[in-house]
């Protein structure tokens, strides 16, 4: 019986110091701090600023890449639909975007807006242009309209109502381009002027 008792204290002083290097060093792990990994992304902010009775100009009249063909034809930008259709030989493709204007007001204000019948466009580092007709707007969902005749062209007669609460509104104007048998290659740039009353 003693000398098993013997034999059995190194044992136990043995699993009890293998048992205390374990806690210590289970101490020692949990009171070393976690590392942190901190990473970091750069973003962007924009911001368009409307003035009381203005108007900004957030997106340019643009029909696209045109490639021309033995007879004349166009291209139609629906300022509603956002399409664009063609006629006669020609092909386009790439962008297809109405000029976009924003205006600011109050609500239930009366506007009257007035585009051009035409715009002109002129090859860049060339005399050669083309022609853009039958301007029309599309003024929905933020101005409603309210009567009078034509299509804002001249005069501006037709009448609209700025349906927002916080009087900023938005409306479009599309376009159809004529372009012209084997019309010269070229980037084709030109300006018009939108007019808003505020009433």
């Amino acid at each position: 019986m003693n000398r098993g008792k013997l034999t059995s204290q190194p044992f136990e002083r043995l699993i009890r110091a293998h048992c205390a290097a374990l806690v210590a060093a289970l101490a020692m792990h949990s009171a070393s701090p976690v590392r942190a990994q901190v990473v970091v992304a750069s973003g962007s902010a924009e911001a368009v600023v409307v003035s009381p009775l203005a108007l900004v100009a957030n997106e340019a009249l643009n029909f696209g890449r045109v490639a021309p063909g033995a007879a004349a034809g166009t291209v139609l930008l629906n300022p509603d639909t956002l399409a664009c259709t063609t006629t006669g030989p020609i092909a386009r493709a790439g962008v297809c975007q109405p000029a976009e204007f924003t205006g600011m007001g109050t609500r239930r204000m009366t506007v009257r807006i007035q585009i051009p019948t035409t715009v002109t466009l002129t090859r860049v580092g060339g005399p050669q242009t083309m022609t853009v007709t039958g301007l029309a707007l599309d003024t929905t969902p933020d101005l409603t309209f309210q009567g009078g005749n034509g299509n804002g062209l001249g005069s501006g007669n037709r009448r609209y109502q700025i349906a927002p609460t916080s009087g900023i509104f938005t409306f479009r104007v599309g376009g159809t381009l004529n372009v012209g048998a084997n019309q010269p290659g070229g980037v084709y740039n030109g300006s018009f002027v939108v007019t808003v009353q505020y009433q």
